[in-house]
């Protein structure tokens, strides 16, 4: 699949349901949001911003765009740009976002995935607490095929895992006991180690 025929389908797939989407974001905004965080976005998702949307569209509660324009995430609480920068403060800890991982959306529960925009596809990764912070998994080895994929279907956040087991618990809305999946992210574990 090329990227022009991951746009299109995407368009398509917008302007075939009751997907919001905000205005796409110009020229101008893009290079603002790149001096803003430090690096250059991947041509793909400059396109995507650009020429589709910016942001409001897709996987999770949507696909966050930039600012000023751009789809805001309310649990993020701050535009793309200045969550970036306030998740590289060093006082996060094991909880700081690597360089270079921009959010890209948010699942619920505090997962997130995010657009690598320091590999030569940008790819896409998503997190998941553990013990020690954050772990990331590859999701997806580009954010056109991704994309490409939700266009066409496919239920990307529900691809994103396999149930290793099941527990048994109580239902919390109506309080019957109820056996709950136990799951694992697919993909290939990502260390990011290099990037703090």
């Amino acid at each position: 699949m090329t990227d022009d025929d991951a746009l299109q389908m995407i368009k398509k797939r917008i302007a075939e349901t009751t997907l919001s989407a905000c205005a796409p974001a110009d020229a101008e905004a893009v290079a603002r949001a790149e001096s803003a965080v430090g690096f250059k976005f991947p041509r793909f998702y400059v396109r995507l911003l650009t020429e589709v949307a910016n942001g409001g569209f897709g996987p999770g509660y949507g696909i966050i765009g930039i600012p000023p324009d751009g789809f805001q995430d309310d649990d993020l609480n701050a535009t793309l740009t200045d969550a970036y920068l306030q998740g590289r403060d060093p006082s996060a800890g094991a909880y700081r976002t690597p360089r270079g991982l921009l959010y890209l959306c948010n699942w619920g529960c505090g997962s997130f995935s995010y657009v690598d925009c320091l590999t030569e596809l940008p790819r896409v990764v998503t997190h998941e607490a553990c013990e020690n912070g954050l772990e990331y998994a590859e999701t997806a080895p580009s954010l056109a095929w991704w994309l490409g994929e939700w266009a066409q279907g496919v239920d990307v956040g529900k691809e994103m895992y396999e149930v290793t087991g099941y527990r048994d618990g109580i239902n919390p809305f109506t309080g019957k006991p109820h056996m709950f999946p136990t799951v694992r992210m697919k993909g290939a574990r990502v260390d990011f180690s290099d990037r703090s």
